[in-house]
């Protein structure tokens, strides 16, 4: 199973897909200090079921989010091996339980912008995701449209930039993160209430979310009272455990997303907005 490579960053960030445990002094790091994570009580329960796991026909090992009933969303250079080719996926997975998925959909499309694999920067099995990379580091992983998914899907947020900046600011910028990280590929595992510390580029927002390999592709998640859940960003990147102090995590926000949607895929735009 391949498994990408987290190396130091000083230009850019590096890719956080599924890769070889890293010891605990790292994760420390990587996680600001202390490791806030924990299992949802019921994954199950929405909106923890439509974040699932994707797999590509090399093994790596990516989160997802499902946001239409036959479209999930993760991120780019997940799907991606370089020099740039399409790592298609082979796999998408939601709730596990004891070790084994209740749902796995394996007659997928992958849809990766190809301007993508020409801005990341490859080292070794992996990829470094540098700013002028960051706004198109997202892909689509498409179901038949025959296929029944019994899950219900996350709608993505509907607002511009300003307004999601005003809207972090009414939550005091705490946010939700939740994927398969490399230290538990088959539990999913949230980090609750974790800050977003500002915006590190048009369209890319700057956290501090638990995350380790394996958490690429993995939402940030809004919680709005009556209007329920939406999904803000998409995780993309972070330092290395080393280089933790330079910078926070990176995100692609949604805002950024949505534009590009109907240009990946035409019926994406309307099957992905908020209802």
């Amino acid at each position: 199973m391949r498994m990408s490579l987290v190396v130091v960053c000083l230009l850019g960030f590096c890719t956080l897909s599924a890769q070889a445990d890293a010891p605990e002094s790292e994760q420390t790091r990587l996680f600001f200090g202390h490791d806030d994570r924990s299992r949802p009580p019921r994954p199950a329960d929405w909106p923890w079921q439509a974040i699932g796991q994707v797999e590509t026909a090399s093994g790596n090992l990516c989160s997802a989010t499902l946001i239409s009933p036959h479209l999930a969303l993760t991120a780019g250079h997940c799907v991606l091996a370089p020099p740039g080719v399409i790592d298609r996926a082979v796999a998408l997975r939601f709730i596990s339980r004891g070790g084994k998925w209740r749902y796995e959909y394996t007659k997928l499309d992958t849809l990766v912008n190809k301007e993508l694999g020409k801005r990341l920067k490859a080292e070794g099995d992996g990829w470094i995701v540098p700013p002028k990379a960051a706004v198109w580091d997202f892909a689509l992983i498409r179901l038949p449209e025959s296929t029944k998914v019994p899950l219900k899907p996350l709608p993505l947020w509907q607002g511009t930039q300003q307004e999601l900046t005003v809207a972090l600011k009414g939550v005091q910028r705490k946010v939700t993160q939740a994927g398969y990280p490399e230290d538990h590929l088959e539990t999913l595992y949230s980090h609750r209430d974790c800050l977003v510390t500002g915006w590190a580029q048009s369209g890319v927002l700057s956290h501090q979310c638990d995350t380790l390999p394996g958490d690429s592709g993995s939402p940030l998640l809004l919680k709005q009272g009556k209007n329920g859940w939406a999904l803000i960003g998409v995780q993309s990147s972070a330092p290395s455990a080393e280089d933790r102090y330079r910078a926070d995590n990176r995100a692609l926000a949604v805002t950024a997303i949505r534009a590009q949607l109907a240009a990946l895929d035409p019926r994406a735009g309307a099957s992905s907005a908020a209802p």
